[in-house]
């Protein structure tokens, strides 16, 4: 089979050529084989630190035909996450998130849609932060993986106030979200088509995701203006690409894709990288690598002094919906009918 190339949307372009060993992603050898698990035992959460007296959880969540290792990980082996983090921010907790976005597959196919992946990673995390519900977040989010988190917000956002599902305490502890490759606006068809050719080789394919991919789809303007309303007050990066990914003329979500025009709330950072490399850093000393932890850095020390307030109007919101203040005086106008229905 051709080599699998996790995150680049797809499997359709080559792996850089820094990379000497192909993982399993890239083997395109996803059919489990003598004594290897099932892709299944990859999905949902794993824990890359603890932290030490955590006062912030780091989630990080993949792409298309992403993994919750492999995507963040170098061709040596070296998982920034896991291996940077915990000694650069020693109090956050690291999680990455693992759901089935494959395109193509020996073993079996997902026939999830993206507001349906989103749906389980907002469930997953609520049930991951049962201990501490209102730790400030900070996401990181590949590729597609932004817009599963961007419909996870707009599902929380759209849960009532006296819910007791738990996920509007994710939309209010969320501090920051760095945005790598993710295609806001979509991907040309050129580039759709050919992660359909090379899935096509596999036994099982699914174009569900793909189709609501396409640049300037429903779907993406769908969940963008819900988004606006449900992002309010949410430090925002966005990180795009220099390089296009090799055998590429252009960079494969270009900058245009990669940002959301108009946001000014938000900065926007190229690295000095391809698609593939976004998010893999070899060392410290990666000028990537000092670019992304300054920020995180940043956004930990200032997470608890800025997700605080938010938690306290939150309180005053959850009180007048449950009838111990004026509804009418305290809660935001959307919420009115909800409490008083």
């Amino acid at each position: 089979m051709p080599p699998r190339n996790s995150e680049n949307l797809g499997s359709s372009l080559p792996p850089p050529s820094n990379l000497n060993k192909p993982l399993a992603s890239q083997r395109g050898d996803l059919h489990p084989a003598p004594g290897r698990k099932p892709k299944v035992e990859d999905l949902g959460f794993c824990e890359f630190s603890s932290g030490t007296n955590p006062v912030v959880d780091i989630v990080a969540i993949h792409g298309l035909d992403g993994h919750r290792e492999e995507t963040w990980m170098t061709g040596d082996g070296t998982l920034w996450l896991r291996n940077f983090l915990s000694t650069d921010l020693p109090n956050a907790r690291v999680l990455s998130y693992g759901y089935d976005a494959n395109t193509g597959d020996q073993e079996c196919i997902s026939t999830q849609t993206m507001r349906r992946h989103a749906d389980g990673f907002a469930n997953a995390l609520a049930r991951k932060r049962r201990e501490a519900p209102r730790r400030p977040i900070i996401f990181i989010a590949h590729n597609l993986g932004g817009i599963i988190l961007k419909w996870a917000l707009v599902i929380c956002h759209n849960q009532r106030v006296t819910s007791k599902c738990n996920l509007r305490n994710i939309l209010v502890s969320t501090h920051a979200i760095l945005f790598f490759g993710t295609p806001h606006s979509g991907v040309e068809d050129n580039m759709l088509e050919a992660i359909k050719r090379v899935a096509s080789v596999y036994m099982y394919t699914t174009d569900v995701i793909l189709r609501d991919l396409r640049a300037n789809s429903s779907e993406l303007e769908n969940v963008q203006s819900l988004y606006l309303e449900a992002s309010d007050k949410i430090n925002t990066m966005f990180f795009y690409e220099e390089y296009a990914t090799e055998g590429q003329r252009e960079p494969f979500v270009p900058y245009h894709s990669a940002t959301i025009a108009g946001d000014r709330e938000a900065n926007s950072i190229v690295l000095h990288a391809n698609h593939h490399d976004l998010v893999r850093f070899g060392s410290k000393e990666n000028v990537n690598y000092e670019t992304v932890i300054d920020y995180l850095t940043e956004y930990v020390q200032s997470a608890s002094a800025q997700v605080g307030p938010k938690w306290v109007t939150e309180d005053r919101f959850r009180s007048a919906a449950m009838g111990q203040s004026n509804p009418e005086q305290d809660l935001p106008p959307r919420y009115v009918e909800k409490a008083t229905t």
